[in-house]
């Protein structure tokens, strides 16, 4: 191909590329808006275990203040929506908008950023838990948080978050292959273009 054809092919896989895009965008929007609903339980039931862990500390806390803790997990619960627009703002981490070699699909962190995504909201119990005395494990238990600095928490152990469960994910995933391919062959066309330019300027001189 010379130059020009090659430029010509070069655009019309940018187009589908871009409709690809557009897709994996609406896509992302579409698991911020489920995302929410797949914490809530995993918040109550994380925190209905460590009630159950820590009877001593139930106890002393009382009706009162175990109605305080009860009001401020659904207080956060409530704002679970707002958690996970903050949390998943960052349009530069989305996989899509990543260079190939560090969005992580395709390497065996197929779901990286939808893991993440849902660490770092389920993260924002781990306050609440510690100002009710909820953090520690029962002795001979591994610790499943930790401190993170700056009073933040990090939950430290698989959290079985389970992706299928989410049905924009597994859409994301056969659209994100197109995409990749897509970009690929973009990249090996750029390179064809460059030399079909030098070969023609060569040939003009």
């Amino acid at each position: 191909m010379n130059s020009m054809e090659t430029t010509k092919e070069i655009e019309l896989l940018e187009h589908q590329r871009n409709v690809t895009t557009e897709k994996l965008n609406s896509l992302i929007t579409q698991f911020q808006a489920a995302l929410p609903s797949a914490v809530d339980p995993w918040m109550r039931k994380e925190v209905q275990r460590r009630i159950e862990d820590h009877p001593d500390v139930v106890e002393k806390l009382g009706v009162e203040k175990l109605k305080v803790l009860k009001s401020k997990l659904n207080d956060l619960i409530n704002s679970l929506p707002k958690i996970v627009a903050q949390e998943t703002s960052d349009k530069s981490d989305w996989p899509h908008n990543r260079q190939l070699e560090t969005s992580g699909y395709g390497q065996g962190k197929n779901e990286a950023f939808f893991n993440k995504s849902f660490r770092n909201v389920i993260n924002h119990l781990g306050g609440l838990l510690d100002e009710f005395g909820l953090l520690t494990e029962p002795k001979g238990h591994v610790s499943s948080w930790e401190r993170a600095g700056n009073g933040l928490f990090r939950y430290a152990i698989n959290p079985s978050f389970d992706a299928k469960s989410i049905e924009s994910i597994t859409i994301f995933s056969k659209e994100y292959a197109q995409h990749v391919e897509l970009t690929k062959k973009i990249e090996i066309l750029e390179k064809e273009l460059a030399k079909a330019k030098a070969r023609e300027l060569w040939e003009s001189a």
